[in-house]
């Protein structure tokens, strides 16, 4: 199972479901997550050699995201970035499954 967040004012492009499962798989990495601020809907489809990377970072009293910078021609999904957005997270279940958010949380 897969599990994903989104913000709710996003749009989908052509293939998505299908197109997000099979990066997920080419990380090879079971507990990849697949992170980033997602582009306008009509700027999608146009290169899918081109992606956004989280990687634009204020440091203040917390650490926040602010940006991306586009990755090009990368065969497999970057993994080397800590950063995560909440515009699109994609990932394997596991986290949800075995640690349930507080129920007592507000």
């Amino acid at each position: 199972d897969f599990c994903m967040q989104i913000d709710s004012h996003m749009d989908f492009s052509d293939n998505y479901d299908t197109e997000l499962i099979f990066m997920h798989h080419r990380t090879q990495n079971d507990y990849a997550v697949l992170s980033t601020y997602v582009a306008a809907i009509d700027q999608n489809n146009q290169n899918i050699r081109v992606v956004p990377n989280l990687c634009m970072v204020t440091f203040t009293s917390t650490i926040r995201n602010w940006g991306t910078k586009e990755c090009r021609n990368i065969v497999r999904p970057k993994l080397t970035n800590a950063m995560w957005g909440a515009g699109l997270s994609f990932h394997r279940c596991h986290a949800e499954i075995n640690v349930p958010v507080d129920p007592y949380l507000d």
